[in-house]
């Protein structure tokens, strides 16, 4: 694998793993949060606050699950060691001055002082790109662009 698209992988598993720990001391916060208002509450404020808490909870287990979702994802993109003739999940791919990783939606990232996005492949672009090659010429919002590399 191309040492540039392996630091790509290794920047954004780190990024998803400082998710996935903050969404989990988050978790730990609120169950904290409720085990305390169960032994010092009563009454109507309390299921209330004990809802909101219950809510707030669920948020963060939904947020978690799809946060190790993301991670599996990455890591499973990251085992393809072959490159391949066409753009697919996994790809590293170069549209002119810009670098797109087809991975998972995780925004822009910077990567050696290169900033590059990384996007599903369910995305707008994504859809476009994929099964496309390098030297091809994709049409995205009106603009003819060139696949210039493809990693």
């Amino acid at each position: 694998m191309n040492t540039f698209k392996e630091k790509v992988y290794q920047t954004a598993i780190t990024q998803v793993k400082e998710k996935i720990n903050l969404l989990k001391a988050e978790r730990k916060a609120i169950n904290d949060g409720i085990l305390e208002d169960t032994k010092s509450s009563a009454g109507d404020k309390f299921e209330t606050g004990r809802e909101t808490m219950s809510r707030d909870l669920m948020t963060v287990e939904n947020q978690l699950k799809q946060a190790n979702f993301e991670f599996d994802e990455l890591c499973r993109f990251q085992a393809i060691k072959q490159p391949s003739a066409t753009i697919q999940e996994g790809s590293l791919v170069k549209l002119g001055a810009d670098t797109y990783l087809i991975s998972i939606s995780l925004g822009q990232i910077t990567v050696d002082g290169e900033k590059l996005f990384m996007l599903s492949k369910n995305s707008p672009l994504g859809e476009i790109l994929v099964g496309n090659k390098k030297n091809d010429q994709v049409e995205f919002r009106g603009k003819s662009i060139l696949i210039t590399e493809l990693l």
